[in-house]
């Protein structure tokens, strides 16, 4: 391989892989992740640095649409951003100047340290609080997830009478007013790929929806719906680690803007999760939709933490870079990520 930065379908897979794999990342996710020629569709995946014929440095991008008015754009999302320790601090930087040279406009929500430290100095638009986290703590498990990791907390995951304990009343599911189907129904599917494209938000086709929640070794997913809709024109998304049944997350697609329907179905999400033994429910929405936000509070839902947003345009000079009216686990690589759960949970 030659060196310096060249895009990810340039570079060796194996070597690739080898440097995902010592950053702590399962060889089974970085094929799902980066290596499905179904979902990448010739569109580049990410950026890598190459230094002595090694990988030293990577950038991941994911992407999606942005489609409102007049503007249609390929953007993508960036993450898993590292860069060897040996290197040269500004190598962090080139890695996000190449990608934007790949797409209209890229773009990052949360983030870890290193981006929420770099991040604001190369973005043209960021919005610290854009993205509100909640939790809806449903057992005694979710409050052990908040101790320092320690022989405390291990001793306390292990009890799993103790986490099983309800810390509130929730009602058995109304069978007959909302469905709930295993995986991705052919509902939601259509729903997905017929939406509103009135909004600046991303768009996310089938296709993707079938990357994140069918092929993804790390979730198991179920789809529900408003049984009375044919077809539906809202639907939920239920997911969980496939290693735990402990904490679960949720999206809502489609007319979200109906209070009766949101209403329905998360009453039927948080009834189904908790048969299944959750013990905390998970969502993101962005503080623009206060009304969704008003809906999950009055459910018990608690606001955790914020989310900030950061927009670079890229090979466009003229892209604009407005925060998105919605946000949610569909966004960035947030989805499969629940091993950020547990350390954020703050009740």
């Amino acid at each position: 391989m030659r060196s310096g930065l060249i895009a990810l379908s340039q570079a060796d897979p194996a070597a690739v892989k080898q440097y995902l794999l010592s950053r702590q990342i399962e060889s089974e996710i970085i094929d799902w992740k980066y290596f499905d020629p179904r979902f990448n569709r010739q569109r580049e995946r990410g950026v890598v640095w190459i230094r002595e014929n090694k990988v030293a440095g990577f950038l991941g991008l994911i992407p999606f649409r942005l489609e409102k008015g007049d503007v249609h754009a390929e953007c993508a999302w960036s993450c898993d951003w590292s860069v060897d320790p040996g290197q040269g601090a500004g190598m962090g930087l080139l890695l996000v100047k190449r990608a934007r040279e790949l797409y209209d406009g890229i773009f990052n929500v949360g983030g870890n340290e290193n981006t929420q430290r770099l991040f604001p100095r190369l973005a043209d638009r960021t919005v610290l609080d854009a993205g509100i986290s909640l939790v809806l703590p449903l057992r005694l498990g979710s409050v052990f997830a908040r101790f320092p990791r320690g022989r405390i907390q291990n001793f306390l995951t292990r009890q799993k009478i103790l986490q099983q304990i309800p810390l509130r009343l929730v009602r058995g599911l109304d069978k007959t007013a909302v469905t709930i189907e295993a995986g991705l129904s052919a509902g939601l599917m259509s729903l997905v790929d017929h939406a509103r494209r009135g909004e600046w938000r991303a768009v996310y086709d089938s296709e993707h929806f079938d990357w994140q929640f069918r092929r993804c070794p790390a979730i198991t997913s179920w789809s529900c719906w408003v049984s009375s809709e044919s077809p539906p024109r809202i639907a939920g998304l239920i997911w969980r680690s496939r290693d735990s049944s402990k904490f679960w997350r949720c999206v809502l697609c489609g007319e979200t803007d109906d209070p009766a329907k949101v209403k329905m179905l998360i009453a039927a999400i948080v009834s189904f999760v908790y048969s299944e033994g959750c013990v905390a429910l998970f969502s993101i929405a962005s503080h623009r939709e206060g009304d969704l936000i008003k809906q999950l509070r009055r459910r018990g839902f608690l606001a955790y933490g914020k989310l900030p947003f950061y927009g670079m345009r890229g090979r466009c000079a003229e892209f604009p870079t407005d925060e998105f009216s919605v946000l949610s686990f569909l966004d960035a690589d947030l989805a499969y990520r629940f091993e950020h759960d547990k350390p954020s949970l703050e009740l």
